[in-house]
């Protein structure tokens, strides 16, 4: 299927997707009475102090609590659908994901890309195996004053240097009134959710604000195979919040808010989609058989649906426990200074086990070929660590506010709090169920190749990351004004491994195993410090016109691998593949930024960038020594990344809102360095890295629109306000692995979206909301992820986009 909205209205296109239908903090029920043609004012945080969207030299999407709930936007794949050059990594599930911003991608086994903050502070620190932490984990999006994305880097003032951006989420704060809303969600899936928020005016100076979300949604892949649970891909969690602000004198603040959340689910494994039949992939005599064995069934037994998938795993699932307490400490020492302190401390584990592949590879033994299973010793966490953020910073005017600054201290230290790691079988037949046992002695597997080929690790990453930094802007004159900043970074991580290996005999039959060789310690350590800076000027040649330029310095710190190939006996001991270092990346933007009222009331924002990005962290897939499948990380990489963003607002009338947002990104590898004999040194086969010198970087599409509109319908007053609203998404085919990789699956065809939903405030002139919502609306087809093993097994894995999703939402609402 594919839709496509007639150019003209996608040409007038405006403001929904922005985030300017109302200010940033509005109360939902307030806005639609107020789309007069004159379209309010959005007020971000983006440079740590409140400013009008449009003055800020920042290319910036921005969404209130209204709008994420007319997108149904529950996650941080939602999220990513509405902004354009904002993407997720969705590998790991929806819960784990990692953000991407302009072709900025994280890879496996590195630290984000793209920081995530919540009431200013940076998110967790989660495994370094698997995919978790550093992101929005469930329940993050109820109760909101605003998300901001920001594009490009923003080391200066932020706490984590990253080179692709920042995504702010700002709870709502606790106000001086009594008032609170109970909403309830029903839809297909046997989805139910429920939200609850109740704002205490305690004292004069004490006010307090609670909340919980609650969601459950069956899976919408449907496990074939009787194995484990019948469906994936669903939702279940629960979340809490709780904040509170104290006035302690005029000039001295507090402000608490405390978070946890748990989510359960059943995980989302890839789809088997196809088998190389001239057999040309190295490992291809292995897998191609049992490839076409499988697909020949699910054939037969009529079960090859697109969303279809082979269950494998008895225990298939995806654990995640996470709290987390911010403290806000506020001195106005005098009216042009202020002091601010940020504390924090978070714990996260997760537990994930699961086929990655969905590969039902059944054997004449009884056994079950074992290809990619993660997570599945019972007792050990994927993810068990704590972090804690400290930040001080003095900020104020001078010169009777003509010269804006700020500069501060920051720490962050995150570190495990209790053994976590993997099982990583490899090249071994095995009845699946006698793998969920903590006692080895109860496997039943048979080896393929005379190699060890079951892998237990247990891993641990220390983080150690300081930072001091200054930022000021100074007004030259009425219409310019140049901002100077500069952070220096110093980042130390620590590492440790403990493998042990798990021998079978190869006979042809399932037994114990016959070898067991617990291997020693293994430490690695990575260090680097880098300075970052931002240089901008921006100039309003009249009041509602602003126009920028803007050169900034991003870095990513470098790691270590404790699932990779470790140093071994009779192999280059010099060399350590487990070990990464920094990236980094030179910004060069232009921007302006436009505003315009009257009887037609819009905004016009446009953005180029250019990105010179080197000693890129990417992926060498290898066989260890142990003869376990993993990935080396190397700074092999040099590419360019530039592009234009679009965003533009339109209220041609009363009650009627437009909006378009458009991303066109053009990326290119430029230099690849061959370390594969270096990689050969250490003892690992080393095949194709993630990326190809010349192809574009991976799941950066060119192409990204969101086009939406809403019109408030005349009813009359006293029946509430009645809204309409549809969006139109779009994405160009993109890059998901390079083409030597997977020669016929190396790309994700485009696809397009649209979504509609009804929204009815103040039935009636009570205080009961009701709306109306459908995602996908079309039931589009589509991928997400391709996994590149083409070359290697012969055989090629998909995961699956979401298919149309609808319900209804009701709210009632007190004390506004």
């Amino acid at each position: 299927m594919r839709f496509h909205l007639p150019s003209a209205i996608i040409v007038a296109s405006g403001l929904l997707a922005l985030g300017a239908t109302a200010p940033a903090g509005a109360a939902e029920g307030d806005a639609p009475g107020k789309w007069t043609g004159i379209l309010e004012e959005v007020v971000v945080t983006a440079r740590r102090r409140e400013e009008r969207l449009q003055d800020v030299p920042i290319s910036i999407t921005v969404f209130n609590q209204r709008q994420l709930n007319n997108d149904n936007v529950v996650n941080a794949g939602d999220l990513a659908t509405y902004t354009p050059s904002l993407s997720v990594n969705q590998r790991f599930g929806s819960e784990n994901t990692s953000f991407a911003i302009r072709g900025f991608t994280q890879e496996l086994r590195t630290t984000a890309s793209v920081g995530t903050y919540f009431a200013e502070a940076v998110a967790p620190r989660g495994a370094n195996a698997q995919t978790s932490g550093d992101g929005a984990g469930p329940g993050a999006f109820f109760d909101l004053e605003n998300v901001q994305v920001l594009k490009g880097p923003q080391g200066t003032l932020f706490g984590r240097n990253t080179t692709g951006g920042a995504v702010l989420l700002t709870p709502q704060r606790p106000t001086d009134q009594l008032e609170g809303y109970f909403e309830g969600s029903v839809g297909n899936y046997d989805m139910y959710r429920t939200q609850g928020v109740l704002n205490i005016p305690v004292t004069d100076r004490v006010r307090m604000r609670f909340g919980y979300d609650r969601q459950e949604r069956d899976g919408f892949l449907d496990n074939i195979t009787n194995v484990g649970p019948a469906n994936f891909a669903d939702v279940d969690y629960l979340a809490g919040r709780a904040s509170m602000t104290i006035d302690i004198t005029d000039t001295l603040s507090n402000y608490t808010v405390a978070t946890a959340a748990r989510s359960r689910t059943n995980g989302q494994p890839a789809t088997l989609i196809d088998c190389d039949a001239a057999m040309s992939g190295f490992l291809a005599f292995q897998y191609v058989p049992d490839c076409q064995a499988q697909l020949a069934r699910q054939q037969a037994a009529g079960k090859n649906d697109f969303y279809d998938v082979a269950g494998t795993v008895p225990t298939a699932g995806v654990r995640i426990r996470q709290w987390q307490v911010i403290n806000h400490t506020d001195w106005e020492i005098t009216d042009n200074i202020q002091l601010k302190n940020i504390f924090s401390y978070a714990d996260l584990r997760t537990r994930n086990s699961a086929d990655l592949f969905a590969t039902n590879f059944i054997q004449p033994n009884g056994g079950e070929r074992v290809f990619a299973i993660a997570g599945i010793r019972p007792g050990l966490d994927t993810t068990n660590q704590s972090s804690m953020v400290e930040e001080l910073r003095l900020q104020g005017t001078s010169f009777d506010g003509s010269l804006v600054w700020q500069g501060g201290l920051y720490y962050e230290y995150s570190e495990p709090e209790g053994s976590s790691g993997a099982q990583s079988p490899a090249q071994t037949i095995c009845d699946l169920g006698t793998l969920y046992n903590t006692d080895p002695d109860a496997f039943r597997c048979d080896e393929v190749f005379g190699l060890s080929n079951l892998q237990l690790s247990v891993q641990g990453v220390e983080y150690d990351n300081r930072a001091v930094y200054a930022q000021t802007t100074y007004d030259v004159s009425p219409k310019l004004s140049v901002t100077g900043g500069l952070r220096y970074t110093w980042d130390e991580t620590k590492g440790t491994s403990t493998d042990v290996l798990y021998g079978f005999d190869r006979d042809g039959v399932l037994g114990p195993a016959t070898d067991i060789t617990e291997l020693p310690t293994v430490t690695m350590k990575s260090e680097s410090d880098k300075p970052t800076w931002v240089i901008d000027a921006s100039y309003n040649p009249t009041e509602d016109v602003m126009v920028y330029g803007k050169y900034s310095r991003g870095y990513r710190q470098g790691g270590v691998n404790p699932a990779g190939q470790h140093p071994t006996p009779g192999f280059n001991q010099a060399v350590r593949i487990d070990i990464h270092g920094p990236e980094k990346v030179d910004t060069y933007e232009l921007g302006a930024k436009t505003s315009f009222a009257g009887a037609v009331a819009g905004t016009f924002n446009v953005a180029a960038f250019y990105n010179d990005f080197s000693d890129q962290q990417l992926q060498n897939g290898i066989l260890t020594t142990a003869g376990t499948g993993s990935t080396a990380i190397v700074n092999a990489g040099k590419s360019r990344i530039w592009g234009v963003e679009v965003e533009s607002s339109v209220s041609p009338l009363e009650g009627l809102q437009l909006g378009l947002s458009f991303t066109y990104l053009n990326t290119k590898v430029l230099e690849l360095e061959d370390l594969s004999a270096l990689v050969a040194s250490t003892g690992a086969i080393p095949s194709s890295l993630s990326v190809a010198e010349g192809e574009e970087l991976p799941y950066s599409p060119k192409q990204q629109m969101v086009a939406s509109a809403r019109y408030l319908l005349p009813t009359p007053a006293e029946l509430g306000t009645v809204a309409l609203g549809a969006s139109y998404i779009y994405y160009s085919s993109q890059l998901a692995v390079s083409e030597s990789a997977s020669p016929l699956y190396y790309k994700l065809p485009s696809y397009e979206l649209v979504n509609f939903n009804l929204n009815w405030e103040r039935i009636a002139d009570t205080p009961i909301d009701a709306s109306l919502f459908v995602t996908n609306a079309f039931n589009e087809k589509y991928r997400v992820y391709l996994s590149g093993l083409w070359s290697v097994s012969g055989i090629e894995n998909a995961m699956t986009g979401m298919p149309r999703m609808y319900g209804a939402r009701f709210t009632y609402r007190f004390g506004d």
